[in-house]
This record gives C-alpha cells, sequence and structure tokens, in this order.
C-alpha cells in the first residue's frame, strides 16, 4: 500500500502549529467555528499575512460581509499592512455578495479564479460561510451548494479557512452538518469564567493529523492572536 504523503503549511499563529501537530495540512479546507468576540476573521487574516510575508505563499481575502475598509483597518492595528502587501501583488481583497458567489461557483469559479490564479495564491480565506448559507431557502439546498463551494475550493490548490458566525459549546462535540465537507474543524470559544471571560479554542477534526483534543487558551495582543497550548482551562464554564 502506498504511503500518503502529507505537506503541512504553518498558520503563523503562535502556539496553534502545536495544538495542530505540526500546521495545516496543505491544500486542505478547514472550518474555523465560533460566536461573536472569538477572532476567527482575525486569526484568518493573521494565517494570510504570515503566508504573504513570511514563507512566499501569497494570499487571498474572499468576503461575503465586511468591506475592504474596514478589514484593511482592523489588520492595520496589528501592524498588517494589507494595502502594501496588495501593491506587491502578494495579497488581493474580493468583495462579492452570496448571489454572486453561487453564480461564481456554478460557473467554476470565474473571477475569483481568475484572481487566485493572477497573484498565485496558496492561501484563501472564505469569510464568512454565514452570509452565503442565508441565500438559500432550505437546509438541503444550503448544504449542496456549500458542497459545491467546497469541491471548487479544493480544485484551486490553496489552503483554505472558511469562518462560521455559530455559537459552539464546550460540553457538545457535535461537527455539523458541514462536518464530513471538509478537512478540519476548529472551534472557537468566549467563555465565562467568573466575573470575565476567557477566549480558548479546540480542534475537532483535522484530517491526517493526531492533533490535541484539549480545550487550551489563547489571547489577542497588539501583534495579533497567540496561542497557549500547555495552558489549563477549567471547565465547566458558559459561553454566555
Amino acid at each position: 500500500m502506498k504511503e500518503i504523503s502529507i505537506q503541512r503549511t504553518p498558520s503563523g499563529i503562535p502556539g496553534l502549529d502545536t495544538v495542530t501537530n505540526g500546521g495545516f495540512i496543505k491544500n486542505s479546507v478547514i472550518l474555523v467555528r465560533g460566536g461573536t468576540g472569538t477572532c476567527k476573521t482575525t486569526m484568518a487574516t493573521q494565517f494570510l499575512v504570515n503566508g504573504s510575508k513570511e514563507v512566499d505563499e501569497n494570499s487571498a481575502f474572499i468576503s461575503f460581509s465586511e468591506t475592504k475598509e474596514s478589514v484593511y483597518a482592523t489588520a492595520k492595528g496589528f501592524g498588517w499592512d494589507l494595502d502594501k502587501l496588495e501593491k506587491q501583488g502578494k495579497f488581493a481583497f474580493i468583495k462579492y455578495s452570496p448571489y454572486e458567489v453561487e453564480k461564481v461557483v456554478a460557473e467554476g469559479g470565474g473571477t475569483i479564479r481568475d484572481t487566485i490564479e493572477e497573484i498565485g495564491a496558496k492561501r484563501l480565506v472564505i469569510d464568512s460561510l454565514t452570509a452565503y448559507s442565508l441565500l438559500f431557502q432550505n437546509e438541503y439546498r444550503a448544504t449542496e451548494s456549500i458542497l459545491q463551494l467546497f469541491d471548487t475550493l479544493k480544485s484551486w490548490d490553496c489552503t483554505v479557512l472558511v469562518t462560521d458566525e455559530i455559537e459552539v459549546r464546550p460540553q457538545s462535540v457535535s461537527a455539523g452538518r458541514l462536518g464530513f465537507l471538509t478537512d478540519g474543524i476548529m472551534n472557537t470559544y468566549y467563555l465565562r469564567s467568573g466575573n470575565g471571560r476567557v477566549r480558548a479554542l479546540e480542534v475537532l477534526k483535522m484530517r491526517y493529523s493526531t492533533h490535541s483534543d484539549k480545550i487550551v487558551p489563547f489571547e489577542i495582543n497588539s501583534k495579533g492572536i497567540s496561542v497557549y497550548p500547555n495552558k489549563k482551562i477549567t471547565l465547566p464554564l458558559i459561553t454566555r
């Protein structure tokens, strides 16, 4: 039996590669789930910036809701100059309505694929799946279209993070209806602890990886996100 060759790409987020046992699998599609305030978009942007600046993997951000001005301004707060990276041909921002994306996917990628090929992107972020799902009248149609979207993403030979605005609880291990569509799932939390809150994440699924099964804390500071794989979180905590 032929052994599968696994290549990985670093996340650029301190501590996260320890949790995933070496980084993300190249050309995989990873779902990053969590409610408001769990830093999904920041985490995804940090992944793209690391690729464009540090490891020669150009990147693209596809937004279904946030404006370019908003994403670039937030990034600048962490010292990430997306405008400079864009001018250098290392980064692209693509804004589409969910309806436009459905049409593009049905056509095999269209202008999104052209942009990815033009800059040679190897990292891609979709933000967010929630906005795309709201386009459809029922869950079956939404799942069918998301499956088609994921198939298209995998054909582009990029490592992809897809954010999903959904409240998840550490007491549940459900991968949800999208579990079988993805190569990996990370849950992000903003948990009540005493009189304050703590941000945390866990890896539910990471194909071909003996990933950590712990819920680990992370913090957001002036340089972005840092994960602390050796720090403990005492459960039970509550999400609201």
